[in-house]
């Protein structure tokens, strides 16, 4: 019902926040906008945190905030201290040129680096997206900081191929004009960019959830970054070499993919072989469903996530 949270450091992050704030009440969430600090490498990573329980991280996708988990907030904040932290570059954490930031080494340190700050030794993990590529990693490269792992619509990590429009941000000049021309500034930009990559239907999501998404673009420094980070990704021939985690997948971590069967990235076959290969992993395969289907009407993201996140509760 409320955002408390620091004083911004501009008007734009003020903004933000008041959209932040709206989409809360909108939700019912009683969160708490709260920043952290690292000296090395210098950033500010600014999270939402709500709930009491078990600590459970959030990670968000390529352009959105960690405003995307509010649709899901309800059914995890009864069950567990939800962390979601925006990922530099993103929303109010600092900006970051990812042409100069190895992302498969970046990606994983702050998160541990906030895990250590808020002195959290193991958590449940939900990644979607370019957040599941980090929840993966991080899991590979922490196992016992991650006690079970949701990868709820398909991960970046497994296939270096994306669909053709995404190609274009790599073709030179191109590329940046039409990432220019896609800024969402209104709220019906907005929901065609979703319909586009991240939803079937987006008719449970009202227009206060796109708030943070549209005022995100306006805080300095945000929308290069997202600029950069497309350009470190790939090229028209597909995402780089050092997004392609198939040879270096955790095993030991209890894992569930949660997969539409629309999703606009990668369709489940993608994922199939690799829940063969981590073993100690499954996959719910939800019928008619997008990239990012806790956006989606009906409970069935949500149900099997939580499902998976409590299995272990005695």
């Amino acid at each position: 019902m409320s955002l408390d949270h620091v004083a911004p450091g501009n008007d734009e992050e003020e903004a933000y926040l008041d959209a932040l704030s709206m989409a809360c009440d909108h939700y019912d969430v009683d969160a708490e906008s709260e920043y952290v600090h690292f000296s090395n490498p210098a950033v500010r990573v600014h999270y939402l945190t709500a709930g009491d329980g078990p600590p459970l991280v959030l990670l968000h996708g390529l352009g959105s905030t960690s405003a995307v988990w509010f649709p899901l907030l309800d059914a995890l904040t009864d069950r567990f201290t939800v962390i979601a932290p925006d990922r530099p570059g993103r929303g109010l954490s600092t900006p970051t040129d990812y042409r100069e930031t190895d992302l498969r080494t970046f990606g994983v340190e702050y998160v541990v680096d906030l895990l250590d700050e808020l002195g959290i030794e193991e958590t449940r993990v939900v990644g979607n997206s370019l957040g599941g590529f980090q929840a993966l990693a991080l899991a590979s490269d922490h196992p016992d900081r991650v006690k079970r792992l949701c990868l709820v619509g398909a991960p970046a990590g497994l296939s270096r191929s994306v669909p053709f429009g995404f190609r274009l941000f790599g073709v030179p000049v191109v590329g940046r004009w039409l990432f220019d021309y896609s800024e969402a500034t209104t709220v019906a930009d907005a929901r065609r960019t979703n319909r586009q990559m991240n939803v079937e239907d987006d008719s449970a999501l009202p227009d206060c959830y796109f708030g943070p998404e549209i005022r995100t673009e306006a805080v300095p420094g945000q929308r290069e970054s997202l600029w950069t980070l497309l350009e470190s990704l790939g090229s028209v021939r597909g995402m780089a070499p050092q997004f392609d985690l198939r040879d270096d997948l955790p095993t030991g971590v209890p894992t569930r993919f949660v997969w539409g069967t629309e999703d606009y990235f990668w369709k489940p076959a993608v994922g199939r072989p690799v829940v063969g290969e981590m073993g100690n992993a499954d996959m719910v395969v939800l019928d008619g469903y997008g990239h990012v289907p806790w956006l989606e009407p009906g409970n069935a993201a949500e149900e099997a996530t939580v499902a998976f996140l409590t299995a272990d509760e005695t």
